[in-house]
C-alpha cells in the first residue's frame, strides 16, 4: 500500500486531558490522509469499507475491552450537506456501537484552526443522549490530530458518569 505508515503501538495509554487513551492505525501523512480527505470532502464512500475493516481489525488485534463504541457525531446541518457521517461509516464493523452523542451546534471544521480556536470552537458542542453511567467508551473517528474533538466528547461522557473514554481513529498523530 505504499505510503501507509502504521502506528505502533496503535494505542497510547497516557492521560490526554479527558481521554484515557487514544489510538490511530496509520499516521496521517500520505495515503491515509488522502483517504480521509476523499471520504469527507469528495464524498467518495468507496474507501469506507477498507477503513472500517482496518478499525475492526485493530480492535480485534488489540483485544480492546470496552462497553460501548460511539461514532463521533457531526451536526445535522453538515450531515444533510455531506449526506453521511464518516465516523458512522467507519463504525459499521464494531460490536456494541450506539449513537450516544449528539452535536448540539454547528461548529467550524477543526482543520486549519489554531490550538486556541480549536478549544473555543468545540466547547460544549456535544450532548449525551443515553445512559453511559459506569461504561467504558470507545469513540470512533476518521482522524485524530490535536484531540480536541475527542476530548470534548469525553468531557460530555464523563460528566454523565462514563468510567473511561478512549478513541480509535483510522489515522492521525500519535501522542508524543
Amino acid at each position: 500500500m505504499g505510503e501507509m505508515e502504521p502506528v505502533n503501538p496503535v494505542f497510547q495509554y497516557q492521560q490526554d486531558d479527558q481521554l484515557d487513551y487514544r489510538g490511530c492505525i496509520y499516521r496521517y501523512p500520505g495515503r491515509p490522509g488522502q483517504a480521509v480527505r476523499c471520504l469527507k470532502y469528495r464524498r467518495d464512500t468507496s474507501i469506507a469499507p477498507f477503513m472500517a475493516a482496518a478499525i475492526g481489525q485493530a480492535i480485534q488485534n488489540e483485544l480492546l475491552d470496552y462497553d460501548l463504541a460511539i461514532p463521533v457525531p457531526i451536526h445535522w446541518l453538515r450531515l444533510v450537506s455531506r449526506g453521511f457521517n464518516q465516523s458512522d461509516l467507519l463504525a459499521t464493523q464494531i460490536p456494541n456501537c450506539v449513537m450516544a452523542l449528539r452535536r448540539t451546534r454547528a461548529t467550524r471544521p477543526q482543520a486549519g484552526l489554531s490550538t486556541a480556536d480549536r478549544f473555543k470552537n468545540l466547547e460544549g458542542a456535544f450532548e449525551v443522549v443515553m445512559n453511559v453511567e459506569r461504561k467504558r467508551i470507545l469513540l470512533i473517528d476518521d482522524v485524530i490530530t490535536s484531540g480536541r474533538t475527542a476530548n470534548e466528547c469525553a468531557k460530555a461522557l464523563k460528566a454523565r458518569g462514563a468510567l473511561e473514554v478512549g478513541i480509535l481513529a483510522f489515522c492521525g498523530d500519535p501522542l508524543s
